[in-house]
């Protein structure tokens, strides 16, 4: 597969994920109970963890919308063959920050919220993943700063 391929591909997905966030801004709540009526066999109690996790979705929503903000930015950067920049670098720094954001944001829900803890976790680990992948970017940035001195 071709790098441009998958840039676009990457590109595509996100905007889908751009156009799902904006239908769930509207509909969170009421898709949110159809998921739990569905997989649920005891109907009591779940108005109050609906509640609960859609506040926890509209708290973090802000944070995922600036990080498919940025993504986008990344890949287009990518598209444009702007790969080895500092501006990229900030990106990635930032979607990391966003990610943990969404993991505070789900810890603290977790006390209302056992289920949670789970999306607490995958989002700090994809936050740590993000944080490795920008300092190997900020190391290659430097490397190709470094080179582009010496030629």
């Amino acid at each position: 597969m071709s790098r441009k391929f998958s840039a676009y591909l990457s590109l595509v997905i996100c905007i889908i994920s751009v156009v799902m966030l904006i239908a769930l801004l509207f509909s969170f709540p009421s898709f949110f109970k159809w998921i739990v009526d569905m997989n649920s066999s005891v109907k009591t109690g779940q108005d109050g963890t609906v509640k609960i996790v859609s506040i926890a979705f509209y708290i973090a929503s802000p944070f995922v919308a600036a990080a498919l903000y940025m993504m986008i930015r990344l890949i287009l950067n990518v598209l444009h063959d702007k790969v080895f920049i500092d501006q990229n670098v900030c990106y990635i720094r930032f979607i990391s920050y966003c990610s943990y954001a969404v993991a505070l944001i789900s810890a603290v829900f977790t006390y209302y919220y056992k289920s949670m803890a789970f999306v607490a976790f995958i989002m700090a680990v994809v936050g740590t993943m993000l944080r490795v992948a920008k300092n190997v970017m900020q190391s290659a940035v430097e490397m190709r700063r470094e080179n582009d001195l010496t030629i």
